[in-house]
């Protein structure tokens, strides 16, 4: 018995088979990924409203920039971040007078739904938001932007408060002017009256007193922008201008940074510097530039940590925020400075590179591609070639050759249009870089390299004409004939309107019969006539009084339609030449063309079942019929 006991036991201790043990894993693995499901779903972040008390209005630079600036960050957070702007006006109403009324709008915008942050751009932004935010911001976070002057006690009695200060680099600015231009004398500085104007004036006196005793620096008294100018045009060489915070003239017009520039530049017999970027390229000679965009990302990046659950009492306010050396090559050009006398770390825009630096890589593949493109057209005659003799041998072939040749019309279609529609992005770039280097370098380019490049310009005009009319010549045979009935006649005077040629008792006469009804495809026959008429104007032009007449006549019991005109006709020995493609008759210099349009016409009458030949002689017009199946 005992011995039977030990065995029953042993059989209960034994180790489970692997089977099982793999059936216990793959459970308890099941039960693993069920429990995320079974978990009730994490609500989504809520989404953060943030207020952006502009201080200005659109279309005001620098603060437009910092907007930008702001919202690009946001879109880059991966917040879930829901932003509104409003323009609080101040350059219109620099007194401030229009806040009581802002306040009690946005007391009803803003009253049910709080913003979860604030955010003021400049001076004017953040005294109303200082003055009402009991009011209307009561325990919520501010962050400032652009803030003039600013000193630690506008802060005092306030929480929840930081931000960017706006420090222009005015000294930065004067000591590059002064490495550039060591005889400089006189700072003539440039400001409005505005509360930015007057705290960028006071900011600019603290910068500047080191600088006292080696330079006079002038402030203008509030002036017109006119009286400005007269001002400025009275400077002497060893003077420079500085304007920095400057929107609203004593006349109350308002300036964006852009336009004070142009007007201030224009004024100025000597350089115009300037301490923040959205003026460069308009004027300013350069300096150590603030600039608005990253500005308002820098403040952005601070009401972000703030959203995501930091204090802002506990983020200290940026009062040294970054500038750069940055200078427009153009107005040192104009002043005679030379770029070695700017400080090692400059950054130069609007630096022209040379002839061959700017426009080498066309100069050098400007023939290739000419070569590139004659080719291609050979091909393209070749291949129409072949068509023709194709065609030729359809005549004398059965239904089994007759298909094989369809497809090879096809084919050979499909080879023009591909040729030609790839051909035009190329020619566009040569006649495209041919006139930037004839408008922009054509002082340093001789008399032979102007020729040279206005004949490039002339052969890409001719060539892209050429293509185009391959592409209208390939495109007749793709696509299903649209029959339908119209008076030939009232085409034939859309067609003429549309040229622009003078038919109203002008020096072209012109006669069309009238009730000339067909059915055909319109749009194939508008196409068709557009080129018989534009040869007729173009060959009877030379006239004393150049007729063209459109008329109808019936012929061994058909109807055949034609278009005659007094013009300077051709020999009758060469008419088998006429509807060939790029075969002409006339030399270019004597008559403009590419050759294709009446290749075009016989194209669309082949198309209806029709025909089409001319007659004429020299000196005595030409006339053309053509026929077309019911």
């Amino acid at each position: 018995m005992a011995s039977r006991g030990l065995a029953c036991w042993r059989h209960v201790l034994r180790p489970a088979p692997a089977r099982s043990v793999r059936c216990c894993r793959a459970l308890l693995l099941l039960v693993l990924l069920l429990i995320p499901l079974l978990a009730p779903a994490a609500p989504p972040p809520a989404e953060k409203k943030i207020l952006i008390l502009d201080s200005y209005h659109p279309g005001y630079t620098w603060a437009d920039n910092e907007v930008t600036g702001i919202l690009d960050s946001f879109g880059r957070s991966g917040l879930r971040i829901d932003p509104f702007v409003e323009y609080l006006d101040s350059k219109h109403f620099s007194d401030y007078r229009h806040f009581p009324r802002l306040k009690e709008l946005f007391a009803v915008k803003y009253g049910d739904t709080r913003p979860d942050l604030v955010m003021a751009l400049d001076n004017p932004a953040f005294d109303f938001v200082i003055r009402y935010r009991r009011e209307l911001f009561a325990g919520i976070p501010v962050v400032f932007v652009g803030l003039n002057d600013f000193e630690p006690s506008m802060l005092k009695g306030e929480k929840e408060i930081t931000g960017i200060v706006e420090r222009q680099d005015i000294a930065g600015t004067v000591r590059a002017a002064l490495a550039i231009q060591p005889g400089v004398k006189e700072v003539v500085i440039v400001h409005d009256y505005t509360t930015s104007g007057l705290a960028s004036r006071d900011e600019a006196r603290d910068q500047l007193a080191d600088f006292a005793g080696k330079l006079t620096f002038r402030y203008l008294p509030e002036m017109t922008i006119e009286e400005i100018s007269a001002e400025l045009a009275k400077l002497k060489p060893e003077s420079i201008v500085l304007p920095f915070s400057f929107s609203r003239d004593k006349a109350g017009r308002i300036f964006n940074h852009a336009q004070l520039a142009e007007v201030l530049s224009k004024s100025s017999p000597v350089p115009v510097y300037g301490t923040k970027v959205e003026r460069l390229g308009h004027g300013i000679i350069g300096g150590s530039l603030l600039e608005g965009k990253s500005h308002g990302a820098m403040g952005a990046e601070v009401a972000l940590r703030i959203i995501r659950g930091e204090s802002a009492d506990a983020i200290p306010v940026m009062t040294e925020p970054p500038s750069t050396l940055i200078f427009d090559s153009r107005q040192l050009k104009r002043f005679k400075i030379k770029p070695e006398r700017l400080p090692p770390e400059s950054r130069v825009i609007n630096e022209p590179p040379g002839l061959y630096e700017q426009h080498g890589t066309v100069i050098n593949i400007a023939a290739v591609i000419i070569v590139v493109l004659l080719c291609s057209l050979a091909l393209v005659v070749i291949a129409n070639r072949q068509r023709k003799v194709a065609e030729a041998a359809l005549l004398e072939s059965e239904r089994k050759r007759a298909r094989e040749l369809e497809i090879a019309n096809t084919e050979m279609e499909s080879f023009c249009y591909a040729v030609s529609h790839d051909l035009q992005a190329p020619l566009r770039h040569i006649n495209s870089f041919s006139s930037i280097i004839e408008e922009e370098h054509g002082e340093v380019l001789d008399e032979s390299g102007r020729h040279y490049f206005a004949r490039i310009r002339a052969a890409s005009i001719r060539m892209g004409q050429l293509i185009k009319d391959l592409l209208m010549l390939s495109q007749i045979s793709r696509g299903e004939i649209n029959r339908q009935y119209f008076d030939l006649g009232v085409l034939a005077t859309e067609v003429f309107e549309e040229s622009g040629v003078d038919t109203s008792g002008g020096k072209l006469a012109v006669e069309i019969e009238p009730e000339m009804v067909v059915h055909a495809d319109r749009q194939l026959l508008r196409v068709a006539l557009d080129n018989l008429v534009s040869n007729a104007v173009k060959y009877s032009a030379k006239a004393e009084h150049p007729r063209i007449r459109i008329g109808t006549r019936t012929d061994k019991g058909r109807q055949v339609y034609y278009i005659n005109d007094n013009g300077v006709g051709f020999d009758m020995e060469f008419a088998d030449k006429l509807f060939a493609p790029f075969h002409r008759l006339h030399e270019a210099s004597e008559f403009e063309g590419t050759g294709i349009g009446l290749a075009t016409v016989q194209r669309v009458m082949h198309r209806h079942g029709g025909d089409v030949w001319a007659e004429s002689a020299p000196g005595c017009g030409a006339t053309f019929y053509f026929t077309l199946t019911s």
